[in-house]
């Protein structure tokens, strides 16, 4: 990918370096599973430079989805710190999307089949309580990925400022972009997630530095694409004077969908998040004006070094932040798809 943050590929590669060497060749990963069920990735001795001392470890990374390529390149993360390091990474996710009933079932079942470490996207304040409790009186570390609950819940963070990356979406749209008139709907696959909500607030936020710039309301777009531009659809029907629909989410795209189907381009403007490309094209063809990337191979790749790091050499798991990526018509053609 073009346009990866440098410091953080640079650590990548120095953690990778200083934990397994040439042992990077070593273990293949192999999904066998389906969204449906399991994803698994099994560490698997293929090579003589694997360091068979790390073969014991095994680690789980449950997501709470993966039906879109997003989820994909986290899993992808996650498959290939377990090959550089040999051992084991199983990634699994609910067979619907956020259901928060199966994830934790997940986790339970991770806890109970003596997993060393395990790493999930934390996307309901509450609903993890119980299950990290587990976790922790189980000696389980757990890592949160992508999401996590806003609150302190004994657990570090991979992923993006939440809140942050909500003010800059708003500060360019309102900005730049709207020139600090107009109307506004922020659109959200789920209202109900915390990380989801921070980034709303991020919007609200920003919306306060233009006193000409109006909230009208909050749709629920589902994690369907085509189901997502109908919702879109019918709040523009019911507010035709609104300039811009703002994502928060990875279904973003079909803000971008709608505009370009409608001929609206340049009339209602787009932004969201991740860098699908579905969402880049959008911002090719002027239907979106903005999209944020967050890194998600990151997302996936450091959780699993940290846990490593914590089992086999005993240093404790840090937050890291895997930035925002603002991607406009300026760059968009130097940014492939993730």
């Amino acid at each position: 990918m073009k346009k990866k943050i440098v410091s953080l590929m640079l650590s990548l590669v120095m953690v990778a370096g200083l934990f397994v060497g040439c042992a990077s060749t070593g273990d293949s990963a192999t999904n066998t599973g389906t969204q449906a069920s399991t994803n698994e990735s099994t560490g698997s001795d293929t090579g003589s430079n694997t360091n068979s001392s790390n073969s014991d470890l095994k680690f789980a990374v449950v997501l709470h989805a993966l039906n879109s390529s997003f989820y994909a390149k986290i899993q992808e993360g996650a498959l290939e710190a377990g090959k550089a390091l040999g051992v084991k990474v199983d990634v699994m996710a609910p067979s619907t999307a956020s259901n928060l009933a199966e994830q934790v079932s997940m986790i339970e079942t991770c806890i109970s089949s003596g997993y060393d470490g395990i790493a999930t996207v934390i996307w309901d304040s509450e609903g993890f309580n119980d299950v990290l409790k587990k976790a922790k009186d189980a000696g389980i570390p757990v890592i949160s990925l992508n999401q996590n609950s806003g609150k302190d819940d004994g657990t570090v963070f991979v992923g993006q400022d939440l809140e942050d990356s909500g003010y800059m979406l708003g500060k360019y749209m309102f900005g730049e972009v709207m020139q600090g008139k107009g109307k506004y709907i922020i659109a959200s696959c789920a209202p109900a997630d915390v990380a989801l909500i921070a980034r709303e607030n991020g919007i609200k936020r920003a919306a306060k530095e233009f006193p000409d710039i109006e909230f009208i309301d909050l749709v629920d777009i589902t994690t369907d694409l085509t189901t997502a531009v109908g919702v879109i659809e019918n709040a523009y029907l019911a507010h035709p004077d609104v300039n811009a629909f703002l994502g928060v989410d990875v279904f973003s795209e079909a803000i971008g969908t709608f505009i370009q189907s409608n001929n609206l381009n340049g009339k209602v403007y787009g932004a969201g998040f991740d860098l699908t490309e579905g969402t880049l094209q959008h911002v090719k063809n002027n239907a979106m004006q903005l999209t944020i990337g967050q890194n998600p191979f990151l997302q996936g790749y450091y959780p699993v070094i940290e846990l490593y790091t914590l089992k086999k050499h005993g240093y404790d798991p840090l937050d890291i932040n895997t930035g925002a990526f603002l991607v406009t018509k300026d760059n968009v053609n130097n940014v492939d798809p993730e």
